[in-house]
């Protein structure tokens, strides 16, 4: 509830000193995030040294603006050039490339901005107003939600192979395989390691994203004609600002995409990364006869930017009331929340509720500073789709090495990147999904540790188990009609295959 002292504490963030160190953060935060291979956890750690000079607020309101920066910023890059910056970013590739490709580029950023700047203030104002009551949700997810959860998103796989839905299996099927490399956690058990140390650690999520869709799709650039550019256009419109007729048309994305970043933000160990999936796949469920998914559907879009975003505020939640972070990045500002002497908690908002309220309406700004930021940024990145294919090819195989080790330091995760490049590559020309394989690496970690956990709790009798928590026979209802949504014949995909029958025949007789 807002009282006039929570109201009060909005006037703090508008000193001189808070908006200028939000502007940094969100300038940051943009900008790696926008890189591949580098991250919102590695921005926000980069940060962590220079926030030590400042006051707890202000360092904390650098952080949190940082973090909501980054996590948008890797869609420009996935837009733009289908190579996301980050992991909350990569199912915006799915349509956001084709609108590019189309050269709708500027409609794909217009609503991804939108999208992104809206959810971000939703999930803020759900965590200024609701953090004590939404953080008790959190304590009710056990080992059996985690892993219906993971089992959830990988439903999410039917949505993204498009008439291929069993070669979209079998890519899941494989970044599944993928996940159990490296040494088991329980066992210490070294697992298809095969001798080779940078296998130990198992794969990362990060250069498998940058293998699969950035050096994969420089690739494809490099084999095509050098002079031509990705969209076909010469000149760019530069009106960033959504309007009227695009919102309305995507308002029930952008709905369901909010609420799915909200309630997934709250689930530790989920996250952007996997609300943007379950957004995606919703969406694609609710399609209607006419719409282009796979095809630069302005819908998708906007369900996954939506969701990314949604995510911020509440995955604080839980970290600030109980000290369980909803993500990595909520784990590295809770380590700088520590740092600066305060602990998580309810005594965190009875003794300095001075600081804890000025960061969260710090963060409700620094959204809103993010759309201007990310709208004069769009001008200068969007110029990147005039580039010949000649040079943007070589150019994103360049940076996809260098993001890769800066992100970690570690040249076996360029080697890694690039396996994953290849096997990207030849998934995309043969139809097998590379983000099927996303799917599976992203969501077969949480759903074995899901597993083995809710193995050892239920005494190896997991049915009853599962059927004696509440949270859990929603999420078991909702996987059953998400595959009864996934194979069942769609109108929209019938008119679609009529529509390119009727292509065919009419380019024959011509």
């Amino acid at each position: 509830m807002l009282t006039p002292e929570i109201i009060g504490y909005a006037l703090n963030v508008l000193s001189a000193t808070n908006l200028f160190t939000m502007l940094i953060g969100v300038s940051v935060g943009l900008v790696i995030g926008a890189i591949p291979g580098l991250s919102p956890p590695m921005a926000i750690a980069l940060l962590i040294p220079v926030s030590f000079g400042l006051a707890p607020d202000t360092a904390l309101i650098l952080l949190v603006s940082c973090y909501a920066a980054g996590i948008y910023g890797g869609s420009f890059s996935a837009i733009l050039l289908r190579a996301p910056g980050t992991s909350a970013s990569a199912a915006s590739v799915i349509e956001g490339y084709e609108l590019t490709k189309r050269g709708k580029a500027i409609e794909a950023i217009r609503i991804s901005t939108f999208a992104s700047v809206m959810g971000g203030l939703i999930s803020g104002l759900a965590l200024l107003l609701l953090a004590p009551p939404l953080a008790a949700v959190s304590l009710w997810f056990g080992p059996a939600e985690f892993f219906l959860v993971s089992l959830l998103g990988l439903t999410s796989i039917a949505a993204v192979t498009f008439g291929a839905l069993y070669r979209g299996l079998i890519a899941g099927l494989f970044g599944l395989l993928l996940a159990t490399f490296g040494i088991d956690t329980y066992s210490g058990f070294p697992r298809y390691t095969f001798g080779y140390i940078g296998f130990e650690g198992g794969l990362e999520i990060l250069p498998a994203i940058v293998g699969l869709f950035a050096f994969a799709q420089g690739l494809e650039l490099c084999e095509g004609k050098a002079t031509g550019n990705i969209s076909g256009v010469t000149r760019l419109s530069w009106n960033v600002w959504p309007k009227l007729s695009e919102i309305f048309y995507v308002r029930w994305a952008l709905v369901r995409g909010w609420v799915t970043g909200l309630i997934m933000g709250i689930v530790p160990a989920a996250g952007a990364s996997v609300a943007q999936w379950i957004a995606y796949a919703w969406e694609v469920r609710h399609a209607k006869p006419g719409d282009e998914f796979g095809k630069g559907e302005l819908k998708g879009l906007a369900a996954t930017e939506a969701s990314n975003n949604g995510v911020t505020g509440t995955s604080l939640i839980p970290m600030f009331i109980l000290g369980i972070p909803g993500g990595i990045s909520a784990a590295v500002i809770l380590g700088a929340l520590m740092i600066h002497g305060l602990n998580p908690g309810m005594r965190l908002f009875r003794n300095n509720p001075e600081v804890i309220y000025t960061i969260m309406w710090g963060f409700l700004i620094a959204n809103v500073m993010m759309g201007f930021v990310a709208a004069f940024l769009a001008r200068i990145m969007a110029y990147l789709t005039l580039f010949p294919r000649g040079i943007l090819g070589p150019m994103i195989l360049i940076f996809s090495v260098i993001g890769t080790y800066a992100g970690a330091n570690n040249i076996h995760n360029v080697w890694i990147m690039m396996m994953f490049g290849v096997i990207g590559y030849y998934a995309q020309k043969y139809r097998f999904s590379p983000a099927g394989i996303l799917l599976g690496l992203i969501l077969g970690p949480i759903a074995e540790d899901g597993f083995r956990d809710m193995m050892v709790v239920s005494f190896n009798n997991p049915i009853p188990f599962i059927f004696s928590r509440p949270i859990a026979i929603i999420i078991l209802l909702m996987i059953v009609f998400a595959l009864y949504f996934a194979f069942k014949p769609k109108s929209w995909e019938k008119k679609r295959e009529d529509q390119d029958i009727d292509d065919k025949q009419l380019s024959t007789t011509d």
